[in-house]
């Protein structure tokens, strides 16, 4: 009887999670390759960027943004320095005196924490678009002129950019990337299927003046991150799906930094998912847990098997079946993202998955994380 019952609850949580999948891949297909240019931009852009102890990172972005084919004329650079205890702000005001440039501006704000940094950045900006990027970030010559297109065609209020990691070497950054793939692709599907639920704040771009009217109509969250998630869902709630949108476009890619440590990485994803217990749309809310779900029928599956032997078989199955259900949507977007070789890792990946993304969820409904040397977040 109890094999039974686990047996149609992994048979339901397989179908659940196909249908998960099946549409967010059905979405990355629909969404159009964006190839206009913009010759003459008069649109004014304000890059709003959190940081905090960034002193090996922040002059190679600084770097990359002052190398934008995009007027320096027509942006701005807001650097908000989260209490850095490193020399954090003495690069960027080296960098700043030495290139002589006047377009950035370097604030403190008076409480802690990204989302905090982040508010004081936006209220500073003057640009009618707002870009929020990392300190460890890195980005194409074309990427500002490239965004600004995009919203000079569609006008979306809030446009998600493509976000990738670094190439790194060694199994454990493989697992990483694709783990970071496989959820900026989720996120970009989950647009096309016209059902946005995520974005990474590394390439973010939004209206400021409407962002700004929606934020004070909303009281704020009690997460110490996931405004960037948050967001997205509120610009959904008042304004439509459509007022989301995803730039598919290769020119328009941010690159940034792998955890450098399994610790590290753990840390990330369970600051990341502990976002997911203030989710009140719907959309997020289905894929979380039929994602959850399907994971956690393959562990108990998996652990099954040490009481009947013939049980690993089925585990095995329904790991293939989970590659295929998978390997459509990393094939294309790591194509996308220029990072095929990330797709020979898969089956090793799909072999892990369910055990890591059960442990984290697990540990992020019951424990606070730390960030950045902050203990006791939520």
């Amino acid at each position: 009887m109890v094999i039974e019952f686990f047996w149609w609850a992994l048979i339901v949580s397989a179908v659940g999670y196909f249908i998960v999948m099946l549409i967010i891949t059905i979405g990355w297909f629909r969404i159009k390759r964006f190839n206009n240019q913009v010759t003459s931009p008069v649109v004014n852009v304000s890059i709003v960027v959190a940081v905090r102890n960034e002193e090996k990172n922040i002059e190679q972005l600084l770097k990359n943004i002052f190398r934008q084919d995009y007027p320096q004329e027509n942006f701005e650079v807001i650097i908000i320095d989260d209490h850095s205890e490193d020399f954090t702000r003495k690069i960027i005001g080296k960098f700043r005196k030495d290139n002589k440039v006047k377009n950035i501006v370097l604030g403190k704000p008076e409480g802690t924490g990204k989302k905090t940094a982040l508010a004081h950045g936006i209220e500073l900006a003057v640009g009618e678009l707002i870009i929020t990027t990392d300190g460890d970030c890195e980005m194409g010559e074309q990427w500002l002129n490239r965004m600004v297109a995009f919203y000079q065609q569609d006008q979306p209020i809030l446009t998600i950019g493509p976000v990738v990691y670094n190439h790194g070497k060694g199994l454990l950054n493989k697992f990483f990337s694709l783990d970071f793939l496989s959820l900026v692709a989720s996120g970009a599907g989950s647009v096309g299927a016209g059902n946005p639920m995520m974005g990474n704040g590394a390439n973010l771009m939004f209206n400021r003046k409407v962002v700004n009217e929606i934020n004070k109509n909303t009281t704020g969250n009690k997460f110490a991150s996931g405004d960037d998630v948050f967001l997205i869902h509120k610009i959904v709630e008042e304004k439509g799906s459509g007022a989301v949108q995803f730039i598919k476009d290769p020119q328009a890619l941010v690159y940034t930094e792998a955890p450098s440590t399994v610790n590290a990485f753990f840390k990330q994803r369970i600051r990341w998912a502990s976002k997911a217990r203030g989710y009140r749309a719907g959309w997020p809310v289905i894929v979380a847990l039929a994602v959850l779900f399907f994971n956690l029928m393959l562990v108990i599956t998996f652990a099954g098997g040490f009481y009947k032997s013939w049980i690993f078989a089925i585990f095995s199955l329904f790991i293939l079946l989970k590659y295929l259900f998978d390997f459509p949507l990393i094939n294309e977007f790591s194509s996308f993202v220029n990072r095929r070789p990330l797709k020979r890792y898969l089956p090793l990946f799909e072999l892990i998955y369910p055990f890591y993304i059960v442990f984290v969820s697990a540990i992020s409904l019951f424990f606070k994380y730390e960030w950045k040397g902050r203990s006791g977040l939520r």
